[in-house]
C-alpha cells in the first residue's frame, strides 16, 4: 500500500549526522485512508532510537496533500527552489519542509 523512509543527509559529514530526510508513498489506489500518517507517525517515534533529532523532506510545491499533511504533524517550511522541476515542460518548485525533534 505504502513505504516511508529515513535517509541520511549528506552521509559522512559529521556536523549532519543526526539530521535526516523522510520520504513517504502511498499508492493512489490507498490513499486518503490513513496509511501516510501512519508511516510518518512510525518514523517520527523511531526517531529518537535512532537519534534523528531534525527531520525534512522535498517535495513538489503542487502537491498540497503532502504539504497539508506534514503541516499537521509539526513540519514547517523551511525553504522554497521555483522551477526547479520539468515534467516535458510543465514547471514545479520544490519545498523543504522541517521538523525539529528534540537537543
Amino acid at each position: 500500500a505504502g513505504w516511508c523512509s529515513l535517509s541520511e543527509y549528506r552521509p559522512g559529514r559529521k556536523a549532519l549526522r543526526f539530521t535526516a530526510e523522510i520520504s513517504y508513498y502511498v499508492h493512489e489506489d490507498r490513499r486518503r485512508m490513513g496509511i501516510a500518517s501512519q508511516l510518518i507517525e512510525h518514523a517520527i517515534r523511531e526517531c529518537a532510537k535512532l537519534g534523528i533529532k531534525t527531520l525534512f523532506a522535498i517535495l513538489l510545491d503542487t502537491n498540497t496533500a503532502s504539504v497539508h499533511l506534514l503541516e499537521k504533524f509539526g513540519f514547517e517550511k523551511w525553504g522554497h527552489l521555483p522551477g526547479v522541476a520539468d515534467f516535458d515542460g510543465e514547471e514545479a518548485g520544490h519545498l523543504y519542509y522541517g521538523l525539529r525533534l528534540g537537543g
